[in-house]
């Protein structure tokens, strides 16, 4: 059984401890007094758990929250730096037991392992996804490198909110180049060749729009955006109708 399968996913946005799970957070809990009694700091009583246990990831996590919660902060970046391969399921720990607020976990887990940016922000928007936005912008002040990464995960998760997305990365990093227009064309590339069969060539041409008014939003010039269309395939009449348009 993979650490996949051990965490329970209810649907999309949910998720529980299996029974099992549920059994090791007990014991881990157990080991987290046995070493709190030997002058053990939670950090390194979650490093030495996670080197012998890496497998438990999860139930380590769970307890170090439940005995400590408000040294949330220390074990988060201690379990990144100890198993960073398990940094998605940490954060998915993190949300759940909802020991801060989404936006200062996400800021924790990418300061901890930037390399994970993009998925760090996909799996704290998977348990709120109406904050989303704000997700994006807070991983790419931490992280502007990713930024591109973070803008196309965040997107393909939530294709509905692309607009918000784009604007929301964007509106953060210090200028709008070559770089980003070649980044906001991959995107829109993306978005339209979506193999979802439930996708629509009308539902990508407005994806792809909302792309470019997001971006006109965050600062890029008409005549970027324009050009980015042109290139697409999208009418300047269209492009006008989309930016001019308060939805």
């Amino acid at each position: 059984m993979t650490l996949s399968d051990e965490i329970g996913y209810i649907d999309n946005n949910s998720y529980q401890l299996t029974e099992e799970n549920k059994r090791l957070v007990n014991t881990y809990l157990r080991m987290f007094r046995y070493y709190t009694k030997r002058n053990f700091s939670p950090t390194r009583t979650v490093r030495v758990l996670l080197s012998n246990y890496p497998e438990h990831v999860e139930s380590i996590v769970h307890a170090a929250f439940e005995r400590y919660p408000n040294n949330y902060e220390q074990i988060i970046k201690a379990a990144i730096d100890a198993e960073p391969g398990f940094t998605k399921d940490i954060m998915a720990v993190a949300m759940h037991t909802e020991v801060a607020q989404p936006a200062e976990l996400v800021r924790i887990a990418v300061e901890a392992e930037p390399a994970y940016a993009d998925e760090i922000v996909v799996e704290a928007s998977r348990a709120n996804p109406a904050n989303v936005e704000e997700l994006v912008r807070v991983a790419v002040k931490v992280e502007p490198e990713m930024a591109d990464s973070i803008m196309q995960s965040a997107s393909a998760s939530q294709p509905e909110k692309v607009e918000g997305i784009v604007h929301a990365t964007l509106s953060v990093l210090p200028a709008i180049g070559d770089y980003l227009s070649s980044s906001l064309s991959d995107l829109i590339d993306l978005i339209t060749t979506d193999n979802d069969p439930e996708s629509t060539e009308v539902t990508s041409r407005a994806e792809a729009l909302s792309v470019l008014k997001g971006a006109y939003r965050a600062g890029m010039s008409y005549q970027e955006i324009e050009a980015l269309a042109e290139t697409h395939g999208i009418a300047k009449e269209e492009i006008a109708a989309a930016v001019a348009s308060k939805n």
